[in-house]
Order: C-alpha cells, then sequence, then structure tokens
C-alpha cells in the first residue's frame, strides 16, 4: 500500500512542473516576440535624428517664440467707472408770473459732459433754448450755475461754464474712425432724476442724413440703437475707449418704431465747442448757393451729388462761375454725395479758405476754384418765383428726446 502511494504523488508533481514550465516557455515567448516588434518598428518606420531635440529648439529666436499675453481690450465697465464723473445734469428755469410776481420756476432738464476740467460743459442747444438761468448738476458735487459761453442753433450744441476746477473731463475721440458694430453707450439723466443712466448698443449707420422739421441746413448723425429717453439729451455718445464720439440730441418718433437714436458727431462738436470757446458763435464759410439733393438715380450725370438751385449776387459761386444746374460731386478730396455732406465738409474750412469744387454741368465733370465768404446773418436771392424742386419722399418726424 506504501509503495502505490508514493507512485500516484511522484506522478502528479511532475505534470504541475511541466505545467508550470510551459507558462514560462509561453511568457518568454510574448515577451522576445514584443522585443523583435518594437526593434523592427524603430528600425525601419522611426526617422534618424541627427541632433539632439534641445539643441534644435535653442535654434529658434526667441522672439519668434509664441507668448501669451492678457486681453488688451477695456471693459465697458471700467470704462463707465472712469467717465461717470464728467456726465453732468443740465437744468433750465424760467420766469413765470404768479400773481403779479416773476417766480423763476424749472422749465426742462437734460445731460450734459464736461471736456475739460475748469468747467466747461457742451451740450444741446435746445436742452437751454430760451432759458432765464441755467443749473448744473454735478455728481457728488452739488449744483452749479452755469454760463451760456456761446450756442449753435444750426448744429444744436451749446457750451457753458461753471467756476470749479480739478473736474474729471472727456476727451473727444475722431467720430470718423467709427465703425458700424462698434460697441457704444449713452450716459444721461432720462427724465431728470435717473441720474447717469447708462443704455448701452452698436454704432447702427454712420454719416446718416436727417432733415429735423422746417430746417434749411443738414448735418450727418452716428446713428445707434442704444436707447435715448426724455432728458438724454446733451450727454454723451461713448465708445470702448472713454472718448466721446458724439452728442445725443434726437430718436426717430413712429409708433412700433423703437432703438434708432442720432448723436451730433464728435468731429462736428470738436470745430463747434473751438469756435464758441474763441468767439462765442461758429464763424461759418459761404459759397452762396442755394442747394438741394440731387435726384437719386438720376437718368443724368452724375448719380449723386448736390444741385445747385440758385445763386446769390456777389455771392463766392457767382465769382467762381457756378451757375444754377450744376451739381457738386466734391470739395477738394472729400466726396459730395448728399447736403449733409456739403455742410460737414464747409465746417473744416473758414472764411478766406480757398477750395477747390468739383461739379457736373451739361453731364460734363468740370472743377472751379473758390474763395469762401463769411455766411451773412441774413441773404436773400434775385429769383422772383420760389423754388419749387421735385417732391421728396416724406421723413420720419423726428423728436429731440427732452420733447415731452
Amino acid at each position: 500500500m506504501e509503495h502505490k502511494y508514493n507512485y500516484y504523488k511522484s506522478s502528479n508533481q511532475g505534470k504541475f512542473w511541466s505545467f508550470i514550465g510551459c507558462i514560462s516557455f509561453g511568457i518568454l515567448g510574448i515577451l522576445l516576440g514584443a522585443a523583435l516588434v518594437y526593434g523592427l518598428f524603430v528600425f525601419f518606420l522611426v526617422p534618424e535624428i541627427e541632433e539632439p531635440l534641445p539643441e534644435v529648439a535653442n535654434d529658434i529666436p526667441v522672439e519668434v517664440l509664441p507668448e501669451l499675453q492678457p486681453s488688451a481690450g477695456p471693459c465697458l465697465i471700467e470704462v463707465i467707472e472712469s467717465v461717470m464723473p464728467a456726465v453732468v445734469g443740465v437744468s433750465r428755469q424760467v420766469y413765470v408770473s404768479r400773481n403779479g410776481e416773476e417766480i423763476l420756476m424749472p422749465a426742462e432738464s437734460g445731460s450734459g459732459v464736461l471736456v475739460s476740467n475748469d468747467g466747461y460743459i457742451i451740450t444741446n442747444h435746445h436742452v437751454i433754448d430760451g432759458a432765464d438761468s441755467i443749473s448744473v448738476l454735478l455728481p457728488d458735487k452739488g449744483r452749479y450755475d452755469a454760463e451760456v459761453v456761446g450756442e449753435d442753433v444750426l448744429t444744436d450744441l451749446a457750451l457753458l461754464k461753471i467756476e470749479e476746477t480739478g473736474l474729471t473731463a472727456m476727451q473727444l475721440g475722431d467720430s470718423d474712425n467709427l465703425k458700424v458694430g462698434e460697441t457704444v453707450a449713452a450716459i444721461g439723466n432720462p427724465l431728470g432724476y435717473f441720474q447717469q443712466s447708462v443704455t448701452a448698443g452698436i454704432v447702427s449707420a454712420v454719416d446718416r442724413q436727417v432733415r429735423f422739421p422746417g430746417g434749411n441746413f443738414a448735418y450727418s448723425f452716428v446713428q445707434t440703437d442704444a436707447l435715448v429717453n426724455p432728458g438724454n439729451s446733451g450727454g454723451p455718445l461713448v465708445n470702448l475707449e472713454g472718448e466721446i464720439i458724439g452728442i445725443n440730441t434726437a430718436k426717430i418718433s413712429l409708433m412700433g418704431v423703437e432703438g434708432i437714436g442720432l448723436s451730433i458727431p464728435s468731429n462736428t462738436v470738436a470745430r463747434v465747442m473751438q469756435d464758441l470757446m474763441e468767439h462765442g458763435r461758429v464763424i461759418r464759410p459761404h459759397i452762396g448757393v442755394l442747394i438741394d439733393d440731387w435726384p437719386l438715380y438720376s437718368e443724368e450725370e452724375p448719380d449723386q451729388g448736390v444741385e445747385i438751385l440758385d445763386i446769390a449776387p456777389g455771392s463766392a459761386a457767382e465769382e467762381a462761375g457756378l451757375q444754377p444746374g450744376d451739381v457738386i460731386v466734391a470739395m477738394d478730396d472729400h466726396a459730395v454725395q448728399y447736403l449733409a455732406q456739403l455742410f460737414d465738409r464747409l465746417l473744416d474750412y473758414y472764411p478766406g479758405d480757398t477750395m477747390s469744387i468739383t461739379f457736373y454741368r451739361d453731364g460734363e465733370r468740370m472743377s472751379e476754384e473758390i474763395t469762401l465768404g463769411e455766411r451773412p446773418e441774413e441773404w436773400e436771392f434775385e429769383r422772383e418765383e420760389p423754388v419749387d424742386p421735385e417732391p421728396e419722399p416724406e421723413e420720419p418726424e423726428l423728436e429731440d428726446p427732452d420733447d415731452q
């Protein structure tokens, strides 16, 4: 019995070690196969690197390597916080008679913006028109009496002055560089008591010609969808650089129409402000012509321009040989496609300056040099019958944001 038991035990041990051996040889084969495949891959597929990677990287100039930098674009919140102290409230008071006594009463309120640290303020003419007294409310500083330095009805601008120094002021930007779609913010005092309210939007259009009802002049406006309300007139339209690129002055008032605000471009503001500071009025050059927009898509040349309807006797236009029927298309190197552009260009000149006027006469393109005169307060034409140009399509009614 002992002999049989020992035989059985030896037989089982042999099978166990045979099994272990097979597994060991299998693992070894797998390892050798993997090593062989890796060697073939490296030898045949990976290109030989002649120089170490660190030496190649060191050959690259430092300035070529990309450098991560924070965004340089200013934040609208930071811009508004920096310019807000320059936006002021403007109130107009008039004398009214009560029980035989003259009493000074509030009449209208609007907005304004400080353009110097010694108290010069730009606002709209219609905000202070007819005022017997004007006061300005500065944020965190109180109320000041304001003096009218000068006003200009044609551009609807006025320059005020208060006696204070060390004030926060805003700089005028270049409205000629405005792009449609640019982010802007309108700041003002809607309704007179929502002080320093901000509405944001984009520039919807530039060089937008809109004639005010009853006006003989036309200027270009910046159109924006930043909302303006009564009391916003005279406040600044601000770009992301914290610059004034317009003075909010009007909005389109039609049932169902929203988000069409109009601002006076900052370049117009700059010229008017300079004249009001130096002369108390705007010194305007004068051509001496009665004009209107040339009918668009006319069968005759040009496609666009400004037609001379009549010429004042003794004017610069008469001396230069211009005639009724001529169509002005350029002043020096600036194209003139409609009325507003002509008046805008004239603000680049002063009486006595010389310019070249390009025009069409009977389909022929011509040019003449003209020496500009100074616009008189009143001037007349010799035409016996009133000029009756072709009827124009009805334009939308404009509403000053301060008109209740």
